[in-house]
């Protein structure tokens, strides 16, 4: 393969995509920027006996923690065996006395009127026509016919007291209802409009089934709109059937982050503060649903105030606010707009193509194939598609343009490179903007290909530019270069285990507190493979490539070398590219990491590439 030939208008080709994304991004930084309050949450629970730990009512506790951002309060479901288990209801069986008849009657019997019209109602939501013919005499309300463990079992909507209390106080209340087997459609509707009747605004599912999963679930969405009611999706909850919710009704969406118990113990105070943070700065989370840090306390209370005070003293610090939780407002582009990025993508992805292709034929049909790509973004499948093409094609446009310039100052080159990767990140961020891509109703699909791919693409480009290829495929394989080799597929495929959100695969202890420094000392964290891996080996590799250049007689030996620091310092390109990815993160955060990993991982590479190349041989010019 010769050396790459770069065509006049190839800057046209990096600059008209990258002008029409910024302004799309400016549009989307726009609807992020006024959607900026986060809500604090806390379940009743938590609060009542936090509040009895210390001595104080439920209503004081609420007054000492609204100064620290307390605006919301999550009720959950009560059961029948609850209100049995407080007394407030006992299950008594009486028998007829007509003669001949045996029958038990089993009744609930109820001290207060007010909780007995209460079950009543639920028990007609839940069974419908089987509780329908109940009447209730003398304080007492016969069981349908259905088991007592069943009765025991059937929830009695949210507790109107809790419920008051919260109202009175201000307070947004966020509703927990759970979805028993057996709901049906009218049994949806008239639970959700209960828990709004009690005052509701937020509706969050319980257990691991949105209510009216499955067939219902269409009923949850419009009675939601209906009552005005907003839809709370938990952060890493694997919930059924809440893709479908924040899919069809994104507009009705806010998302919520939660820590339990057990994770908040693993963690120091300002970890655990840097958790909520980081939340609601970098994951665009409107609802905290705060646990307490500590359960064991002098004064528990006061503690979580403190714990609150801290987190909200962050969040207003880095530029958030608390208040209100909202979905977010449409960045009014014009439906065609994808499709105008989608086009102006085509040259660089033309220009790749050549590169590998010298076959007319071949690039006709690659070109139009590409300008079908482009019109199809008006499509989800073709906007997926297109996007997977910028991600692969301006990292690998980014190498070719190196390849042919081969520049002697290694800053410039390292900042064209990055400029023109940086493009890829940006037409899928300007092409994929909208109310799905912000609550993570919709994503790029393509992660892992477009991290990986180019870096293959870059690394077997320069072995052909600069090794022997076919002396290297009939040459003996050494011990240390099988080691090198295994050592770098072990790398490659430990990063496809983690890339992508919830993958498993977790940071290592030392890791996470080296993260933990980053997050705590710089603005935003730059992405340790950018700016400690990618950044200083390209660096290295583009100064080297330099040195290859004037001293041409160098290059059988280290050739191979060179194409491997290339290789491997495009994983910082495609990881700029992939920041860009992640929709759901605020644009201008995205921007900042890459930005202050590139200027890192150049000052550090600088640094190495200045000691090595004292130690290259300084010959005569070839």
């Amino acid at each position: 393969m010769n050396r790459t030939k770069l065509p006049v208008w190839i800057a046209i080709a990096f600059i008209v995509p990258a002008l029409f994304s910024i302004f799309s991004i400016y549009r989307r930084n726009q609807a992020e920027s006024l959607n900026r309050a986060t809500a604090f949450a806390v379940e009743y629970d938590t609060l009542e006996n936090l509040a009895a730990a210390q001595g104080v009512t439920v209503d004081r506790a609420i007054q000492l923690l609204k100064p620290q951002g307390l605006n919301a309060v999550v009720l959950g479901e009560e059961t029948m065996a609850e209100l049995i288990g407080r007394g407030r209801a006992t299950i008594a069986t009486s028998y007829s006395n007509a003669p001949g008849v045996g029958e038990a009657l089993t009744s609930l019997r109820f001290i207060d009127p007010q909780d007995l019209a209460r079950v009543q109602k639920a028990l007609r939501i839940r069974l419908q026509n089987l509780a329908g013919p109940l009447t209730a005499r003398d304080g007492m309300l016969p069981i349908p016919p259905v088991s007592a463990g069943l009765v025991r079992a059937t929830s009695i909507g949210l507790n109107p007291e809790e419920a008051a209390i919260a109202r009175k106080n201000g307070l947004i209340i966020v509703a927990r209802c759970a979805n028993p087997p057996g709901v049906s459609v009218k049994t949806v509707e008239q639970t959700l409009a209960w828990a709004h009747e009690l005052g509701a605004d937020v509706f969050l599912p319980e257990g691991d089934q949105v209510l009216g999963r499955r067939d219902a679930i269409p009923t949850t969405i419009d009675s939601l709109k209906q009552l005005g009611m907003l839809y709370a999706s938990a952060e890493f909850a694997k919930i059924g059937g809440d893709d479908i919710v924040v899919r069809t009704a994104p507009e009705n969406v806010v998302r919520l982050h939660s820590a339990q118990a057990a994770e908040l113990d693993k963690l120091s105070l300002p970890d655990a503060v840097e958790r909520y943070v980081k939340a609601s700065r970098e994951r665009n989370m409107r609802i905290l649903l705060v646990r307490p840090f500590s359960y064991g306390a002098d004064e528990p209370l006061t503690a979580f105030s403190d714990f609150l005070h801290l987190i909200g003293e962050r969040i207003v610090k880095e530029g958030g606010a608390l208040g209100s939780p909202k979905p977010f407002g449409d960045p009014h582009l014009p439906r065609w707009y994808p499709v105008l990025i989608g086009l102006s993508i085509v040259p660089a992805a033309f220009f790749v193509g050549c590169a590998f292709f010298a076959d007319r034929r071949v690039r006709i049909a690659g070109g139009a194939l590409l300008l079908l790509l482009g019109l199809a973004c008006a499509t989800h499948m073709g906007l997926q598609l297109m996007a997977l093409v910028a991600t692969l094609a301006f990292p690998v446009a980014a190498f070719l343009v190196l390849d042919s310039w081969r520049p002697s100052n290694v800053v410039l080159g390292f900042l064209a490179v990055t400029a023109i990767s940086l493009v890829g990140g940006l037409c899928v961020a300007g092409m994929m903007n909208g109310l799905p891509y912000y609550v993570k109703a919709q994503e790029f699909s393509g992660v892992k290909v477009s991290i990986f791919v180019p870096i293959l693409i870059v690394g077997m480009l320069f072995l052909q530019q600069l090794s022997d290829l076919k002396q290297v495929w009939k040459s003996p394989i050494t011990w240390g270069a099988a080691a090198l080799g295994l050592t770098i597929i072990v790398v490659l495929a430990l990063m496809i285990a983690r890339t992508g959100n919830d993958t498993g695969v977790g940071a290592s202890g030392g890791e996470m507190v080296f993260r933990n420094f980053l997050d705590r000392f710089l603005f935003v964290r730059p992405r340790t493979k950018e700016f400690l891996i990618g950044h200083p080996l390209l660096v290295i590799g583009i100064g080297m490539l330099a040195y290859l250049n004037r001293r041409p007689q160098k290059t059988p030996l280290l050739g191979g070398w060179v194409a491997l620091l290339l290789m491997v310092g495009s994983m910082g390109q495609t990881s700029i590219v992939n920041t860009l990815t992640h929709l759901h993160i605020p644009v201008v955060l995205s921007l900042a990491r890459i930005g202050l990993g590139a200027v890192l991982g150049c000052i550090i590479g600088v640094g190495l590439w200045t000691i090595v190349s004292k130690l290259l041989p300084q010959g005569e010019e070839a």
